[in-house]
């Protein structure tokens, strides 16, 4: 006997079957222009007994776009990206785009690469938490008007829709919470990204934590370490781990992390010198991770509303692709305190 091969269903298939042209499928298919009632009965059950599926590449290829958008992050290691990420598929899917998920490593030429490679690949449009602050670069990547918008971090040198927190005032509210608690010896502990020199979003939480010192007249007490990826193992007992030891010797009485990669190693620390929380010094982070709700003490946050920025993110790209001539905006948007234990 034969082996019967398979027959991939076809638009002509589908015409034959419900006694009309290849024309009125496609139109019944696509709404692109009146077919009677009956009509579209008939194309609709034949789609159903054939189990025929559109091609989406033909179909895209006719209409001039891919119906897929990238993003570019920064570091997949951080939770916070992939809240933003879930933001941002929400709001596409919801328009009929896919998403496209690249993760950078901190690199700025594993970012450069995977921006020329969603691009390469047709996408409508990118998201970019960058790694580098000086995105001058995407002036040879991209043609102008390229469908861009920047997330989490502050770009320069590259007009571009932002989304962005309000990073100064959310450290400067942790940092004043903590002076009303009593705290006056407050150690701002931190990584940043991106090489050599300080990301944007961690330069302005400084920033914050100083401004706050400043107004409750303390003397700051900052040390803010270059970020290399660790295991967890290693990541307890990282350069923050070093850093909060050192400020334990110069007296501080409280913490405050700029991301909770930093926390890891501070709150390990202050476990393993048996330093009583709240009691003896008291802790705060950036960054709501679910490890913060289930240490004893739990620990209190600055909540980013990843979700919110993404899903904000998203919606200027869409009218970006919509109207590639409209100017570049950026959105500030606001933490909110997620008081425990800790302090």
């Amino acid at each position: 006997m034969l082996e019967q091969k398979f027959h991939k269903p076809r638009m002509k298939d589908v015409a034959l079957a419900a006694g009309v042209s290849t024309t009125t499928v496609s139109h019944v298919l696509n709404r692109t222009r009146f077919v009677s009632e009956e009509t579209i009965r008939k194309v609709e059950a034949a789609v159903e007994a054939l189990c025929f599926k559109v091609n989406p590449v033909a179909r895209n290829f006719r209409l001039g776009k891919s119906f897929f958008i990238g993003f570019v992050v920064s570091n997949l290691e951080n939770y916070f990206y992939l809240k933003i990420a879930k933001g941002i598929e929400k709001t596409v899917k919801a328009a009929g785009y896919q998403l496209t998920l690249i993760d950078s490593g901190e690199k700025k030429d594993a970012e450069m690469k995977n921006v020329e490679s969603l691009y390469l690949r047709d996408a409508d449009g990118i998201i970019i938490a960058p790694t580098t602050a000086d995105c001058g670069y995407l002036e040879t990547l991209l043609p102008l008007g390229f469908p861009l918008v920047f997330v989490d971090r502050r770009p320069v040198n590259f007009p571009a829709d932002s989304v962005l927190l309000n990073n100064r005032k959310a450290a400067g509210d942790a940092v004043s919470h903590l002076i009303a608690r009593g705290r006056r010896r407050i150690g701002f502990v931190s990584f940043h990204f991106g090489g050599t020199g300080r990301d944007s979003t961690i330069q302005e939480r400084a920033e914050g934590y100083k401004e706050a010192c400043a107004a409750g007249g303390l003397e700051p007490m900052a040390a803010v370490r270059p970020w290399t990826p660790l295991d967890l193992e290693n990541l307890k007992r990282a350069e923050s781990y070093r850093v909060a030891l050192d400020l334990l010797g110069r007296g501080a009485d409280a913490f405050f992390c700029g991301n909770s990669l930093a926390a890891i190693g501070v709150y390990t620390c202050l476990q393993e010198q048996k330093v009583a929380i709240p009691g003896e010094a008291g802790l705060m982070t950036f960054d709501d991770d679910l490890w913060l709700s289930m240490t004893r003490p739990q620990i209190s946050a600055v909540e980013q509303p990843a979700e919110l920025m993404g899903g904000l993110a998203a919606e200027r790209l869409l009218r970006k692709i919509q109207n590639p001539a409209q100017a570049p905006e950026s959105l500030r948007v606001e933490a909110r305190l997620i008081l425990r234990d800790s302090c």
